[in-house]
């Protein structure tokens, strides 16, 4: 399970950043040999975001913001959406097809959820990891603010030492292209020497796991149920999301890659707090509506406080 509990909504926004979730998503590549489907090239996929960008160029939802600062924000949102619809698939395929964890299985999915998109290799898949990484930075970041206390107990990792998972399986992957980003982060130099360690072993155990539950031609696909339930209060969420078809292209890819022996569903609802989680009692992912929102937040909540310290070093000076 993923959740980020602290968050509040901002629906309006979080509505305008669906269509490119939706995008990412039907570019969701499989697990190197495990999942063989060729993504579109990123031009197509960069195209589209880019009209989104100048669609909302008189969005009031995005209103006083530049170009470059609706971009940021659309890959903000679309990039953690993603890793958190990615996460719970990891958890799937742990549960259905009984995939063997050697430590947490939260950590297990984190990493699942990263080597997906880092297989994607293009640029553009690359910034909405970078943008996954800093979303669990920025929750850091928020949660020391406002005093939240650290569940060391908990399940899930810490929010920093779960963004610098990301960072070093991507140095580990290319150190050369990812070393701003290393030195950005504050990661040690010899903490990314350790690094390409981590991105082989992660690459080998998910390939090698996944390899036997490969979906031959003549295997009949799972049935996988699909439902976008109704919402008062995120209706404009649940109105569009159903024209993205991200579920739809979920299913279609999951059926079509494993061979599992169950049917099992995917739903996007509103829960009462963000969250997403696959629940083996009803055999279900579930994705809330408040979840896109509370990323919307989150990102509102950083840029105000950061311009709210450069206001204060200017006085300063």
């Amino acid at each position: 399970m993923i959740s980020w509990p602290w968050f509040r909504s901002v629906e309006n926004a979080a509505a305008a950043c669906w269509v490119t979730v939706g995008l990412l998503v039907a570019a969701w590549p499989a697990m190197a040999s495990a999942m063989t489907a060729a993504p579109p090239p990123i031009t197509q996929i960069e195209e589209r975001v880019d009209e989104a960008v100048r669609a909302r160029a008189n969005d009031p939802r995005f209103k006083g913001l530049t170009e470059k600062q609706r971009r940021e924000r659309i890959e903000f949102v679309a990039g953690n959406m993603l890793f958190a619809v990615a996460h719970e698939v990891g958890h799937l395929l742990i549960s259905e097809l009984g995939l063997p964890v050697l430590g947490r299985e939260e950590d297990a999915a984190d990493t699942f959820a990263v080597m997906n998109l880092l297989n994607m290799n293009y640029p553009f898949s690359n910034r909405v990891l970078m943008q996954s990484a800093r979303g669990w930075f920025l929750s850091d970041r928020r949660n020391e603010r406002e005093k939240v206390p650290m569940a060391f107990y908990d399940e899930h990792a810490l929010d920093k030492q779960r963004a610098y998972n990301i960072v070093c399986l991507m140095v580990g992957s290319n150190p050369e292209s990812f070393r701003e980003l290393a030195t950005t982060t504050k990661m040690p130099a010899e903490r990314q020497r350790t690094c390409r360690s981590d991105y082989n072993n992660a690459s080998w155990s998910w390939r090698e796991a996944l390899a036997p539950h490969l979906r031959k031609p003549d295997q009949p696909r799972v049935k996988i149920e699909v439902n976008y339930a109704k919402s008062g209060k995120y209706r404009r969420s649940a109105r569009g999301h159903r024209p993205i078809l991200m579920l739809e292209d979920i299913a279609e890819r999951l059926s079509g890659r494993f061979n599992f022996s169950q049917p099992f569903g995917l739903e996007m609802k509103e829960c009462g707090e963000p969250g997403a989680q696959w629940d083996r009692s009803t055999r279900k992912i579930t994705i809330c509506y408040e979840l896109g929102a509370d990323f919307v937040k989150l990102y509102t909540y950083n840029a105000t406080a950061e311009r709210s310290a450069a206001k204060k070093a200017r006085k300063k000076r």
